[in-house]
């Protein structure tokens, strides 16, 4: 099964979207990309992945920023 992922750059800022069943041995993202389960949530393009809800971007409880 195939789950949602949002591919970030280094910089935390999602560049991608993806549909992705997580096996490394079939696919992975390019070097400098790290994909991210997103689940059910509304994530896109230009949104900032906070892992911990606060420290990356702007000081937030949400785990991605707008």
């Amino acid at each position: 099964m195939s789950d949602p992922y949002a591919m970030i750059n280094s910089s935390n800022i999602v560049v991608d979207m993806t549909i992705w069943d997580g096996n490394t041995s079939t696919w992975s993202p390019e070097s400098g990309i790290t994909c991210i389960g997103i689940g059910t949530e509304s994530v896109g393009v230009g949104m900032t992945y906070n892992s911990s809800g606060v420290g990356v971007g702007t000081t937030s409880a949400n785990k991605w920023i707008v």
